[in-house]
């Protein structure tokens, strides 16, 4: 097949394009770095109807952490409503046979613990999200009515936040985890004896290696053909200081953390019901997440801090 990868050069993107270029696909990326701007319409549609993809994953989102998220309120709503919208007309109007769309797990009620399919609608997401949420949420109303109008083959898939090699490490713009990757490296190499961490630590997330979800959003592709969300994870969670504590061991820093409780925890906690998936794809992902941590710590030390690698500075 041929299938066309929407934020193709961003940090999911980038993954599941290398998982399908390992196997018999065609595959097409692009994003604005390639030149399509998914917020216009015209772009879009032009694009995919030019290159007539049989598949179009959406990788495409405008999309940071809890902070980032209380600094670009009005952005983030208003890129991911324009892409949703025109990712889901577009594809079909140039005859994509079908549409892989890829979801936060923000979009699940905000007050529930484990997060299960049949309960996607049953509450209102967390406030801390609600900018990024609800436009994703709405791209899946949006397919769903392709879907019984015109019996277009759209799947919604629900991750968890993902880490690894290539991740945003920014403190704004990243997630907890590559956050906590950067504060930490950085805190090791200056000789640092205390990293500070937003809100309590007590905050349960899930963490999926965005390799492990590249391979998972390949199989799906394949094998999955419904309306409902499916969750894609590895259905465990650990705190954030627990996070943070790995963190630490892999990159060798025994300094203390001190916990911001004037910043918000976001979310008590996230954690995927992964029983449909391992029926309908027949799969887990494979990586540890003390590996994924270890992976990840490298990476980051060889894109910012090669010198001190090289010299045995971790």
């Amino acid at each position: 097949m041929k299938v066309a990868v929407a934020g193709g050069f961003g940090f999911l993107g980038a993954n599941v394009v290398r998982r399908l270029n390992g196997g018999r696909h065609e595959v097409v990326p692009f994003s604005r770095r390639s030149g399509v701007d998914i917020r216009n319409f015209g772009a879009a549609y032009d694009f995919l109807d030019k290159q007539r993809p049989d598949v179009l994953i959406n990788c495409a989102a405008h999309v940071g952490g809890i902070s980032y998220n209380y600094l670009k309120p009005v952005e983030i709503y208003e890129d991911n409503l324009l892409i949703g919208f025109n990712i889901v007309r577009a594809a079909f109007e140039a005859g994509v046979k079908k549409f892989v769309n890829i979801m936060p797990n923000c979009t699940y009620p905000g007050i529930a613990d484990v997060y299960v399919e049949e309960k996607w609608w049953d509450g209102a997401m967390h406030p801390s999200v609600l900018t990024y949420g609800m436009p994703r949420k709405a791209l899946w109303v949006h397919s769903y009515t392709y879907r019984l109008r015109h019996g277009f083959n759209c799947i919604h898939l629900v991750l968890p936040n993902l880490y690894g090699p290539g991740d945003h490490f920014d403190p704004v713009r990243s997630h907890a985890l590559g956050a906590l990757v950067k504060k930490i490296v950085d805190a090791k190499l200056g000789n640092e004896r205390k990293v500070v961490i937003w809100g309590t630590g007590e905050p349960v997330r899930e963490w999926g290696y965005v390799e492990d979800a590249a391979e998972g959003i390949a199989l799906a592709m394949e094998r999955y053909d419904e309306p409902e969300i499916l969750n894609l994870g590895e259905g465990r969670g650990y705190t954030i200081r627990e996070i943070a504590g790995m963190i630490s061991r892999a990159a060798s820093w025994d300094g203390e953390f001190e916990f911001d409780l004037s910043r918000p925890d976001g979310a008590p906690k996230k954690i995927l019901d992964v029983s449909r998936m391992e029926a309908v794809l027949g799969w887990r992902p494979g990586t540890r997440i003390d590996a994924g941590i270890e992976k990840t710590v490298r990476w980051y030390l060889d894109k910012y801090y090669p010198r001190d690698l090289a010299a045995g500075g971790l």
